[in-house]
């Protein structure tokens, strides 16, 4: 968020572009969620994009949020390894690298999705919510 605030300006200067936030879906739905504060860090920065749509006019710049689910990473991997065999049944399914990057790359370059929220889930096609969604 402060990342965010701190290029604004320098980036109007400049002429503007785009800036695409990620947090992560433990920022989304009201289940518990076993590192709340990480959840409530994470939900901020969804709703701080969300709020930014508008400065797109005010300083020529694009803010734009994805949402991934977990990320296949080494340390997903390894968290996978040490779970039981119902546990990773319960677990979702990860996401390769290359979903997050292409949902990244799409928001640069598309100026249509301005100020939209992008949440990916493994197994799922990327979904855009809606302006409205969160009420």
């Amino acid at each position: 968020m402060l990342a965010t605030q701190l290029a604004l300006e320098p980036m109007r200067r400049t002429g503007g572009g785009a800036i695409v936030n990620v947090a992560s879906t433990a920022g989304l739905g009201l289940a518990p969620y076993r590192s709340p504060e990480y959840a409530a860090a994470k939900a901020g920065l969804i709703r701080f994009t969300s709020t930014l749509a508008s400065l797109r006019k005010r300083y020529g710049v694009r803010v734009n949020c994805v949402v991934p689910d977990w990320i296949l990473t080494a340390r997903a991997e390894q968290e996978l390894a040490g779970m039981t065999p119902d546990e990773r049944a319960a677990a979702p399914e990860p996401l390769g690298l290359d979903a997050l990057t292409d949902a990244l790359v799409r928001l640069v370059r598309d100026d249509e999705l301005a100020g939209r929220v992008v949440v990916l889930r493994g197994g799922e096609p990327p979904r855009l919510l809606a302006p409205d969604e969160a009420r």
